[in-house]
């Protein structure tokens, strides 16, 4: 499998144009957080190196050996993790604007949900190409088979929404 190079190129120029963009953020937020003109830039850059690196070794490894374990464990352990926010006591867990989905690191809060959404997709394109074969299906056997994976995206919708209380990851 190749790598599509002209993709990876206009991903590495836009996220360096979001590192440019950063250094436009607002003076009130600096002096509001009592930080140096530069914190934001330098934040957003190391970010940025770090995804551009995670980007190549991921161009480079094996999707049918490395994707399947990763994305699986995205889907399963930031699951746990959605679920888990609900009873994590308030000093672990941010509330933004009444939204309680950042879990408190020490360096950094993670957002479960995002890294959940990768897995969650991998997820649902691993599974209809296992079950879903090309033959005539009559529309209720067709909703038959879709009907496990409404659930589950209704229960997601559930517990990002009143769990985490979050209804702009809906």
């Amino acid at each position: 499998m190749r790598t599509d190079k002209w993709l990876y190129y206009f991903t590495c120029a836009l996220i360096t144009i979001g590192m440019i963009f950063s250094l436009s953020l607002s003076s009130y937020t600096v002096l509001l957080l009592g930080t140096t003109p530069l914190h934001f830039f330098y934040r957003q850059c190391a970010v940025g190196i770090a995804c551009i690196s995670v980007m190549w070794i991921v161009s480079r490894a094996n999707p049918d050996k490395c994707l399947t374990p990763v994305c699986m464990s995205l889907f399963a352990i930031m699951g746990i993790l959605m679920l888990a926010m609900g009873f994590l006591p308030k000093s672990l867990v941010a509330d933004v604007n009444g939204a309680a989905r950042w879990i408190r690191l020490p360096f950094f809060n993670l957002a479960p949900v995002e890294f959940f959404k990768v897995g969650f997709i991998y997820f649902l394109a691993w599974s209809f190409s296992r079950k879903l074969d090309h033959s005539k299906k009559s529309i209720g056997r067709e909703i038959a088979t879709l009907l496990p994976y409404v659930a589950l995206f209704g229960f997601v919708v559930i517990l990002v929404a009143i769990v985490q209380n979050d209804l702009g990851q809906v």
